[in-house]
């Protein structure tokens, strides 16, 4: 028999919510942007993710 190919995420179904410039962020709070989700290492707001650097407040969790 043939194998079943294994499924991949379906893209667009971040879980996390999108994003807000003006939405106050705590550590360890996480959203969506760019079809990635990120998390803030602290205290934030209206620092975009995937802006920060590798020292920033926002840390890559990934495609979603």
């Amino acid at each position: 028999p043939t194998p079943t190919p294994t499924p991949t995420q379906p893209g667009g179904t971040c879980s996390a919510p999108a994003w807000n410039a003006a939405t106050e962020y705590g550590g360890g709070s996480l959203v969506s942007q760019d079809g990635r989700t990120w998390k803030a290492s602290w205290w934030t707001k209206g620092e975009k993710p995937g802006t920060t650097g590798e020292w920033g407040v926002w840390k890559d969790q990934g495609a979603c």
